[in-house]
């Protein structure tokens, strides 16, 4: 998902103002703390392995979903979408889709879980939390996406995802990512030894990213490196994810700005672009990786509803 191809790990081939510091360390605790999920949530993703990017993306959606409040509906998808499993249980997944209330600037809340039991032994993880906003704002979009190849290796996709061709838009990037100091989390997780950058096969996907944006491959190694893992995703990436989201919630969730009536086109139009490539090019062609024909198809088509309104 993420308008990322599936990634390719050493092991397998699939893929703003900030609140004040103590309350986003309340925040951080919370987190760590992992508090249950609501009970949909909770009974879906508890089907799968427990690991430790998994419980952090739990208390986030969670955090996100309670933050949003009534700006959200109802979930509306299907139950075979909202869980579904294929090869006897080898390959589990999970999707859940919350569109905007009217008179917000929320157009959806995605949220997927997906398992799949390697037939060589291991296992492909992916965990994502995409919320795209509507056409009342020209505020970036929040997307986190974890990928799981191996118990010692990570791939960590977090962004506040530009809607603007930032280099003619040098106002955007002070008012979202210098003004917001989200480029600090950038630098804070590349201080990690275990940290490099994940550069996509994809030259467009390359271009869609922000210049804050964490991307990165966490490599921790055979020995010992399931526990490295674990403390990195619990510690440094905890701590940056939430401080990203917090960014989000406070300065783009809630934006309305006054565009004219062809530049709110164009940001719109320019959303659909991006989320049908990620349709056609990602998600149709990966998901049949993981699950059967059918599952995937159905499962493309509710996620399609959101990201094209298809």
């Amino acid at each position: 998902m993420a308008t990322l191809p599936a990634p390719c790990s050493r092991h397998h081939h699939h893929r703003w103002l900030s609140r004040p510091a103590g309350r986003l360390t309340r925040t951080y605790a919370s987190l760590r703390a992992s508090p249950s999920p609501t009970v949909g949530r909770e009974a879906a993703v508890a089907r799968m392995p427990r690991l430790a990017h998994r419980d952090v993306m739990l208390s986030l959606a969670r955090e996100a979903e309670a933050r949003l409040g009534a700006r959200l509906l109802p979930s509306e998808v299907p139950a075979n979408v909202a869980a579904f499993s294929d090869d006897e249980g080898r390959a589990l997944g999970s999707v859940d889709v919350r569109r905007g209330a009217p008179g917000s600037s929320i157009d959806f809340m995605l949220e997927a879980w997906f398992h799949r039991a390697l037939p060589g032994g291991g296992a492909i993880d992916i965990t994502a939390l995409i919320v795209f906003l509507n056409g009342a704002t020209d505020a970036p979009h929040f997307l986190m996406e974890f990928i799981q190849g191996g118990p010692s290796s990570l791939v960590v996709l977090l962004d506040l995802f530009p809607r603007k061709d930032l280099p003619l838009h040098p106002d955007y990037i002070d008012t979202y990512y210098a003004a917001t100091g989200v480029d600090a989390h950038r630098r804070d997780v590349h201080r990690i030894p275990q940290v490099r950058p994940y550069v996509s096969s994809s030259l467009l996907v390359r271009t869609l990213w922000s210049p804050t944006a964490v991307v990165v491959d966490v490599q921790c190694g055979e020995e010992g490196g399931e526990a490295k893992l674990e403390e990195i995703v619990r510690g440094q990436l905890t701590t940056s994810a939430a401080a990203v989201l917090d960014v989000w919630l406070e300065r783009c969730a809630g934006s309305v700005v006054q565009m004219e009536a062809a530049e709110r086109e164009s940001l719109v139009a320019r959303d659909k672009m991006i989320t049908t490539m990620d349709v056609d090019l990602n998600l149709s062609a990966n998901l049949p990786k993981m699950f059967s024909a059918d599952v995937s198809r159905r499962v493309v088509a509710e996620i399609s509803k959101a990201f094209v309104g298809s």
